[in-house]
């Protein structure tokens, strides 16, 4: 499910994407726990794209960058919108069958919880189409039809059980409720009682605290 659920940063101009610095573009301050139990505090920067974080230990100036084959889990701060994010390293079967150490931010908790893989997602059209184009009084009028690039921040979502087992969110409601491996007639029954959306992250977070439910009586 490839939707900015948590929050949209957008940034645009006439004619390219303006600098923006998005939460995996800094450090934070945070603390790792590798798989040994030692746990380190500092700043952290992290790369979903690589599986990897980058640690400055409190205290150092050196840059020590760490894999998610080496660690079990990492908190930041993110600040007063989003408090303490936590991210974990979660074995998963590739393409050529052996499991490689990804790295994933928990969003919701429970026997089965929800996480997720965040990306920095571009979209363009041109000016005369903007909303942004509103008069010759407005900062980003543009008379010309450039091209408008927008730069957000989006995400793919997965169902996680106690064993580590990963199931993808589709797109749809149907799709999401294939991700559920039981009781999806009583899901689907209460999407609709519920009126949910599962395109909204509280509606979603809604339905696997029901589906968890489910599973305890």
């Amino acid at each position: 499910m490839r939707a900015a659920l948590l929050f949209v940063m957008l940034v645009f101009s006439v004619t390219c994407t303006l600098a923006q610095q998005f939460p995996s573009e800094r450090f934070h301050i945070g603390s790792v726990t590798l798989n040994d139990g030692q746990e380190l505090k500092g700043r952290i920067k992290y790369d979903l794209d690589a599986d990897v974080i980058l640690l400055i230990e409190t205290g150092q100036t050196n840059v020590t960058t760490l894999s998610a084959n080496q660690f079990q889990s990492f908190h930041i701060d993110g600040g007063q919108d989003r408090g303490q994010r936590r991210f974990y390293s979660v074995p998963v079967v590739n393409q050529t069958g052996y499991k490689r150490p990804r790295i994933f931010e928990l969003i919701y908790e429970g026997e089965t919880s929800l996480v997720a893989r965040e990306f920095i997602a571009t979209r363009s059209r041109t000016s005369s189409r903007s909303s942004f184009r509103r008069s010759i009084y407005d900062p980003f009028y543009d008379p010309t039809n450039s091209m408008v690039t927008f730069r957000y921040l989006a995400y793919d979502l997965w169902l996680i059980d106690g064993e580590a087992n990963l199931s993808k969110l589709g797109d749809n409601r149907n799709e999401v409720i294939r991700a559920f491996p039981n009781h999806q007639s009583e899901l689907r029954k209460f999407i609709k009682g519920e009126k949910l959306k599962v395109d909204k992250l509280q509606d979603l977070t809604k339905l696997i605290g029901y589906y968890n439910q489910l599973n305890n009586l």
